[in-house]
């Protein structure tokens, strides 16, 4: 009687781990692999809204620094997805410090 309730109870415990691994295997595009030109994007209602979010992040500063004394001036056209990718951060925030080169 015992053995019965264990494996009883085994079974659904391996049922419950195959649901969570099905969950956790959904890919999602990563925001890194997207090329966006800034003068396409600008005219975006939600543009604004982007780069307020993305100045907010408390590595903003940091990273928008390093960018503007270290990459920037050996590479002044790069573009977001570049720049992304030599940060290791998002293109909306690369798009945020580019945008913030052009506003000076």
């Amino acid at each position: 009687m015992k053995q019965e309730r264990l494996t009883r109870h085994k079974d659904t415990i391996s049922d419950s781990k195959k649901e969570i691994r099905k969950a956790k295997t959904t890919k999602k595009e990563s925001g890194r692999t997207i090329d966006i030109n800034i003068a396409d994007f600008k005219g975006h209602p939600l543009y604004s809204l982007l780069i307020e979010t993305a100045k907010s992040n408390p590595l903003f500063a940091g990273n928008a620094g390093y960018a503007q004394n270290y990459i920037l001036p050996k590479n002044p056209n790069i573009t977001a997805k570049e720049l992304a990718s030599k940060l290791s951060i998002t293109v909306g925030e690369a798009l945020a410090i580019l945008d913030s080169r052009e506003a000076e």
